[in-house]
């Protein structure tokens, strides 16, 4: 069975809240008759501990709300999946709260409740007769769970409360119950791979399915997440499905992912893009080899964007403002058994070229193309302009061409900039030439690992180009920041590059400081190149100002280069 499944936890507060739910041609439908209607097969349902110790919870999501929910699960004949948090609100690689009433248990103590609850839980779900198909022992736990017992690095602590939830689903007795292993970071296989060999050196019980959490914008590209998966089946030999998705519909204020998210993703925040990334995401999965790939599900698609409220519902789900089912929802309706692998899913554009003006710049002669397996293949590319151009005018202009025998469109952006004086940085040592004597830093403890890493280029062995590499296993802060002099007031340019890894509770920004006004740059890192994070027409007074980075994160590495602050004007 290939899962086409939506995580619809929310539904219960949204028609207690008289929201109604619609077709694309406007009929007011009960959620679950809308969702198989478009081929939905399956559905999975988290579930807190007691959620009414969290005022913002609203007390949804508790045992009462799973069993009505699963009641109608079954009467629709879809298939449940039950995603166990192990706390009383949201659990992710950031948060992993223990629930209240085992906030003062020991170890040993959290492994005989975790057992308990998993398998009373599932004892009274067996009793109503809506026993789930698949459970998931903990939400995201790639950081762990259960803090900070169950926080990594202590891989032998988790593990025991892992085995504890396993054991619990075991003792039901339910020979057709799968067990699943749920983690973020399903485009990184290094992470996935560190994660899954420690927990089996430490003692990690049998299971049946690995899950992932797979949202394009944080987790890598989509040949990533193919090629992630094709080794996690090949090292584990469990089937895979990818547990929680989504993409943006538009673009809004105060909406779930910004404008550089959506360039990471690759493709727009409109309706037709979100199908797109949903049907592309299925067949990579699909294609896996031997049906290791068992299905992809929709993280909370059935919301309806409030005014003013912003957030998730602002532009992640699959209904307009009037609860009308939009384009992606179509999405649902693929095919597992006919993928075209072949098929362009994508021509991904050249990356920009910066030049002088006056230069001559080579255009490229292929471009790459994403398949809908998640392969990626180089094909022809042939300009309008020829092979090379000269930059004039400073600006950006655009270029055309075509792709392949298809003959595809394909652009690219040349932007054209004036040469800065050289010292022009006023910047002291960005390139940590004398260490960090230049620099202030402030960490959240020992395990913050910050390391300069060289980077030689032409001619070699030339002076290397440093990066800082900033890296931790548990949830941190990092902050590297400068103190620099301004000879006058006037209009300045702060840039650095960055790299590294994206996924739920990462904030990394870029800084300007002075005085009471500061000024800053949210940055979404992606480990496939450095990308320039720049904070233009910044008005600075004559005097001092701090410039800097500000790390708050999950678990993940970032790196930052070439530090400049320019006056401009």
């Amino acid at each position: 069975m290939f899962y086409k499944g939506m995580d619809i936890s929310f539904v219960p507060q949204y028609e207690a809240e008289g929201i109604q739910m619609k077709d694309m041609d406007g009929t007011v439908m009960d959620p679950f008759d809308l969702a198989q209607k478009y081929g939905v097969n399956a559905i999975r349902l988290r579930i807190w501990h007691t959620p009414e110790n969290v005022k913002h919870s609203g007390g949804y999501c508790n045992l009462q709300h799973t069993i009505a929910m699963a009641k109608r699960i079954k009467a629709h004949d879809m298939a449940f999946m039950l995603d166990f948090h192990y706390s009383d609100f949201w659990a992710d690689p950031g948060h992993q709260v223990k629930p209240k009433a085992w906030e003062n248990f020991s170890l040993e103590e959290l492994q005989e409740a975790v057992y308990s609850y998993t398998r009373d839980t599932l004892l009274e779900l067996k009793r109503q007769e809506v026993m789930p198909d698949i459970v998931q022992i903990g939400n995201e736990i790639r950081s762990g769970l259960l803090f900070p017992e169950g926080e990594l690095p202590r891989y032998e602590q988790m593990v025991k409360l892992v085995n504890a939830g396993i054991e619990g689903a075991k003792a039901v007795g339910d020979p057709d119950l799968k067990i699943m292993i749920h983690l973020d970071q399903g485009g990184r296989y290094f992470y996935l791979k560190e994660w899954f060999d420690k927990s089996f050196r430490n003692g990690l019980k049998d299971f049946d399915l690995i899950g992932l959490s797979y949202y394009p914008f944080w987790h890598g590209t989509y040949t990533d997440l193919k090629e992630t998966m094709e080794r996690l089946i090949g090292d584990y030999h469990k089937p895979v499905m990818i547990v929680e998705t989504a993409h943006a519909w538009r673009k809004c204020e105060g909406g779930f992912i910004d404008e550089m998210q959506e360039k990471i993703a690759g493709f727009p925040a409109n309706p037709q893009g979100q199908r797109q990334v949903l049907e592309l995401v299925s067949s990579i999965v699909a294609s896996l080899p031997d049906h290791m790939g068992q299905g992809i599900f929709y993280w909370e698609p059935l919301c309806v964007p409030k005014e003013a409220e912003g957030g998730w519902a602002g532009n992640m789900g699959i209904l307009d403002e009037e609860g009308k089912a939009m384009e992606g929802i179509l999405a649902f309706t693929f095919d597992s058994e006919h993928v075209e692998k072949d098929r362009w899913a994508k021509i991904y554009e050249p990356q920009t070229i910066v030049a002088q003006t006056g230069q001559t710049v080579l255009l490229p002669e292929t471009v790459s193309v994403l398949l809908a397996d998640g392969r990626i293949k180089q094909e022809k590319v042939t300009w309008q302009e020829g092979n090379s151009v000269t930059c004039t005018e400073i600006g950006s202009r655009i270029v055309y061409g075509q792709a392949g025998e298809r003959k595809s469109p394909v652009q690219m952006e040349i932007r054209t900039e004036r040469t800065l004086e050289a010292g022009a940085n006023l910047v002291a040592d960005p390139n940590w030439d004398e260490g960090m004597s230049r620099w202030q830093v402030e960490s959240s403890g020992d395990e913050v690992i910050a390391q300069l890493f060289p980077e030689f280029v032409d001619p070699y062995p030339a002076p290397p180009l440093n990066a800082l590499r900033v890296e931790c296993a548990r949830h941190f802060r990092y902050q590297i920041s400068q103190q620099v002099t301004l000879a006058e007031a006037g209009q300045y340019c702060l840039q650095a590059e960055f790299q590294g890894t994206d996924t739920t509770g990462v904030d990394v920004r870029l800084f300007a400081r002075q005085g009471e006004t500061v000024r800053e740059l949210v940055m979404h890192l992606t480990e496939h190149g450095f990308e320039a994070g720049r904070i233009e027409d910044l008005e600075l007074e004559k005097g001092t100002v701090t410039i800097g980075v500000h790390i708050d994160a999950s678990p993940m590495y970032g790196m930052v280069r070439r530090f400049s602050l320019v006056r401009t004007g």
